[in-house]
C-alpha cells in the first residue's frame, strides 16, 4: 500500500491550549504522532512510502475562505515558537462590515482558542492538505487502489467558514473535491469526535455522501454538530447519516455501525470513498472514551474493505503515541 508523507510537520508544535477553563492543558497534538505512525508502518515491507508533490495554491484556497489569513497571520510573526489565538469571537449581530485583513479579527475565522497559528503553520497544514491530494491523483488515475494519507495537522473540524479543533485545511473535503469531477465521492469520519467540518462542507451538494462515527456530541465535543437527525439539506436531504454512540462504545457497538453506514454506502454506490481515519477510539487514548483495542481495528478496516472501492485514507486523531502506530497498522492490514 502507498503511504503519502511530505513535510517536517515538528515546525507546526504549539505549546499551549486554552480550553474548559483558564489553566493550560497540554497538547496532545505532537509531532510524535507521526513518527509513531511511521515507525509501525516503515517496519513492514507491505508499507511504500511516497512523498507528496506540491498542488497550485487554488485547490486548497478555492475551499477554505480563511486560506489568506492564516498564510498572512503565520508571516507576520517573528519567531517559530510565536503563537497566535484570537482573544474574541464576534457571535450574531456583530457588525462585520468593517472586516480588515488583520490578525486581530481572527476570531471571524476560527472556532476555538486551542488552534493557534505559528510563522510555520500554514506550510505544514498546506503540506497536509497536499498529501491528501496526492494520494487522491493515485486513485484517479488507476495507479492504486487503497492509498493512506499520513496528514497532519488533521482536518475534520476545519468547515466551509471556519477551522478549529487542531484543524486548518480539511484535507479530506479537499481530495472529495478533488476526485469528483471523476464520480461520485463518500466520506466517512471514524474518529472519536464528528467530523464537522466535513458534513458543513457538503450538507447541500447531493454528489458526496458524508457519514461519521463519533461520540455522542450532546457531552463530547464539537457539541453543536453530529446528531442523529442531521441528513443534509436542499436537494442533498438523505446524502448525510451520522451515528453518534455513547462512551464506553466496544467493538461490537461500533461494528454494527460501521455495518449501517457500509450499507447507505453501497445504495450511493460512490466512485470513490474517503475515510478521515482518528484512532482515538482506542482504549488508552486520552482524550477519547471509547473501549476499542488495538487488534480490533483490523476487522473494522475489513469491514471498509468488503465495499471494494477505490480509497483514500487520511490520517486524523489518535493521541497515544505508544499504540497509535499500530492501530493505523492494523486499520490498513485489514483493508489491504
Amino acid at each position: 500500500m502507498k503511504v503519502i508523507e511530505k513535510y517536517n510537520d515538528s515546525l507546526h508544535n504549539p505549546y499551549w491550549k486554552y480550553q474548559l477553563g483558564p489553566e493550560t492543558y497540554e497538547v496532545k497534538d505532537t509531532p510524535l504522532r507521526v513518527e509513531s505512525i511511521k515507525k509501525a508502518l516503515r517496519s513492514d515491507e507491505r508499507f511504500d512510502f511516497q512523498v507528496a508533490k506540491q498542488f497550485p495554491e487554488r485547490f486548497i484556497a478555492r475551499l477554505h475562505p480563511y486560506h489568506d489569513y492564516i498564510r498572512n497571520t503565520g508571516l507576520s510573526l517573528h519567531n517559530d515558537d510565536e503563537e497566535f489565538y484570537p482573544d474574541l469571537f464576534p457571535g450574531e449581530g456583530a457588525n462585520l462590515t468593517k472586516k480588515v485583513d488583520s490578525p486581530l479579527w481572527g476570531g471571524i475565522w476560527c472556532t476555538d482558542a486551542v488552534t493557534p497559528i505559528m510563522r510555520k503553520t500554514y506550510e505544514v497544514a498546506r503540506a497536509s492538505a497536499e498529501t491528501a491530494l496526492t494520494g487522491a491523483e493515485l486513485l484517479r488515475e488507476g495507479q492504486e487502489k487503497t492509498v493512506y494519507a499520513l496528514c497532519r495537522p488533521s482536518g475534520h473540524h476545519a468547515g466551509p467558514r471556519v477551522f478549529g479543533g487542531y484543524c486548518y485545511f480539511n484535507n479530506a473535503a479537499t481530495a472529495a473535491e478533488y476526485l469528483l469531477p471523476e464520480g461520485r465521492v463518500a466520506v466517512v469520519d471514524i474518529d472519536y469526535h464528528h467530523g464537522n467540518g466535513t458534513q458543513e462542507f457538503f450538507n447541500e451538494i447531493k454528489s458526496v455522501f458524508t457519514a461519521s462515527i463519533h461520540c455522542d456530541p450532546s457531552n463530547e465535543y464539537p457539541y453543536f454538530w453530529g446528531y442523529a437527525d442531521e441528513k443534509g439539506t436542499g436537494q442533498a436531504v438523505g446524502t448525510n447519516h451520522n451515528e453518534p454512540l455513547p462512551k464506553d462504545t466496544s467493538l461490537e457497538q461500533y461494528s454494527a455501525a460501521v455495518d449501517r453506514i457500509i450499507e447507505k454506502i453501497r445504495a450511493f454506490n460512490p466512485a470513490y470513498l474517503i475515510i478521515a481515519a482518528g484512532f482515538d477510539t482506542h482504549i488508552d487514548d486520552p482524550i477519547g472514551g471509547f473501549q476499542l483495542l488495538t487488534e480490533d481495528y483490523i476487522s473494522i478496516g475489513q469491514q471498509f474493505k468488503s465495499l471494494e472501492i477505490p480509497t483514500l485514507v487520511c490520517q486524523e486523531g489518535g493521541y497515544n503515541v505508544d499504540n497509535l502506530g499500530n492501530c493505523v497498522k492494523n486499520f490498513l492490514l485489514g483493508l489491504m
